[in-house]
């Protein structure tokens, strides 16, 4: 949770540079995000749909736990629907010439992030009720 949290806090700020500040801070700035983050994603995910499928026969435990196991493998899903495709392409434009209409990526991406937070959150939610 706490890396798409930190997307989404790096937002605003990140939605007013120019374009080859964004794109030199993309290229520098989250390599570890995926080296780090994924594996735990990956983990956050597998486990609580393993939470869930332990919980599928207890009516009071299994809807929440069910709502938290589908937000985040469907965060897990934008990652690779909406922001991954953009991490490839940006990571192929010259510092020179970075497409006019980059901003349709950088946006895809910011908010493709800020949908996984709203996730995690949703999911942390669902597990805590």
């Amino acid at each position: 949770m706490t890396a798409a949290l930190a997307h989404l806090l790096e937002l605003p700020a990140k939605m007013r540079y120019e374009p080859s500040l964004w794109v030199r801070l993309h290229r520098t700035l989250y390599s570890n995000f995926g080296r780090i983050a994924g594996p735990a994603e990956v983990a956050a995910a597998v486990s609580t749909n393993v939470l869930a499928w332990m919980q599928r026969r207890r009516p009071e435990a299994f809807p929440s736990t069910a709502v938290a196991a589908a937000s985040l493998a469907t965060a897990h899903g934008i990652y690779w629907a909406v922001v991954q495709p953009v991490n490839v392409e940006v990571m192929r434009w010259p510092l020179d010439a970075i497409p006019r209409d980059w901003t349709s990526r950088r946006d895809r991406w910011e908010y493709g992030h800020a949908v996984r937070a709203a996730l995690a959150v949703a999911a942390l939610g669902a597990l805590e009720s």
